[in-house]
């Protein structure tokens, strides 16, 4: 379930982002190919969306984005 909209300043804001694989599964392990497929798809998003990537973690089961928005 996702939260609520949070209010961003207009000046912008630094948000954090964290998200689940479904059930918990290993699906992002470590591999040269998911690797690119990762980095391509934060190049589109980055490309497609009004947004700064600050930092980014991928583990085998989640990730973690730090991302500066402006609204």
């Amino acid at each position: 379930m996702s939260r609520r909209l949070r209010f961003i300043p207009s000046e912008g804001s630094l948000v954090e982002i964290t998200c689940r694989t479904d059930q918990g599964r290993y699906l992002l392990r470590p591999d040269p190919v998911i690797d690119d497929i990762l980095l391509g798809v934060l190049g589109r998003a980055q490309r497609l969306y009004p947004v700064e990537i600050c930092g980014f973690s991928f583990l085998s089961s989640h990730y973690h984005l730090l991302l500066w928005v402006r609204d």
